[in-house]
């Protein structure tokens, strides 16, 4: 990192991107003055700090952490912390400030935590490397901004993959009903059997059944056909096609039996539901 850059402080905001599922925040690197600092305060984002060289210290929590080059340290929203260089070899780092939707679910898959908010050089190189990647993708462009969330998401998929303390948690100890839910929700268009899903859950058949019956009050098989006829319903609401493409597009291969499988749960043809929803909205 050269001198000209050393002393730049990007930002990039916007308030609609709040809604986003991830997006950054700000990002920038510098080297800071001897003893300088920031805090005690909070930030309303998550801030991922790398140490290029140089020492400093970081307060969060009332707990007190010495860090050196080599070292990365995470800053939660709403937290008060407070960090500052050290007087005679004052710290360089880069940084990348992040949030949306699904900036804590992507945290909580690291293995830092608000009480273990460090990595004393673990994957110093890499993660250099890719927090330094989100710094260099800054713009304000179309393509920039797209650039930089796809290294942020880069960042931040390598900590989750890297997590150790994730490592020992097999499938079957995570909720088999939750992911079984989810896959049919990222997959309901294509061929599903409970089988498969019991497959993709690591657990039986019985299992997936007793346990998807006990979270959601309903058993696979009729998940899925509800949530297909959900989706069928949108389509419906808001599109031409016909009730075979609409079939085809939410996963039943015999339009005859979307159609009575959609009368069942309804109570109406899929095209007297069209007509209707399309009727309410003229």
């Amino acid at each position: 990192m050269n001198d000209q850059q050393s002393n730049i402080y990007k930002h990039s905001m916007k308030l609609e991107r709040r809604t986003a599922s991830l997006y950054v925040q700000n990002t920038g690197c510098q080297q800071c003055p001897p003893s300088y600092g920031w805090g005690p305060g909070v930030r309303n984002h998550f801030l991922l700090h790398h140490v290029v060289r140089g020492r400093g210290v970081y307060i969060c929590r009332d707990q007190r952490y010495e860090l050196s080059a080599g070292d990365t340290f995470l800053i939660y929203p709403d937290t008060t912390i407070h960090y500052f260089a050290d007087a005679a070899d004052p710290w360089e780092y880069v940084w990348a400030g992040f949030g949306g939707l699904d900036a804590e679910s992507c945290v909580e898959r690291t293995d830092f935590t608000p009480d273990e908010p460090v990595f004393y050089g673990r994957d110093s190189a890499q993660i250099a490397q890719l927090v330094q990647a989100v710094y260099s993708a800054y713009g304000t462009s179309s393509w920039e901004e797209l650039e930089m969330t796809a290294r942020l998401y880069s960042l931040l998929a390598f900590l989750v993959r890297t997590a150790q303390r994730r490592q020992s948690q097999s499938r079957e100890s995570l909720d088999c009903a939750q992911l079984a839910a989810e896959y049919i929700i990222n997959h309901y268009e294509e061929p599903i059997t409970v089988e498969g899903l019991a497959a993709y859950a690591s657990v039986s058949h019985s299992s997936l059944y007793r346990r998807f019956v006990k979270r959601f009050q309903i058993s696979p098989k009729r998940f899925l056909l509800e949530y297909r006829i959900e989706r069928a319903c949108a389509l419906l609401s808001a599109t031409n096609c016909s009730v075979q493409e609409i079939s085809n597009s939410v996963g039943f291969d015999d339009p005859f039996y979307f159609s009575r499988a959609f009368k069942e749960i309804k109570g109406v043809s899929p095209r007297q539901y069209a007509n209707q929803a399309r009727g309410k909205q003229s």
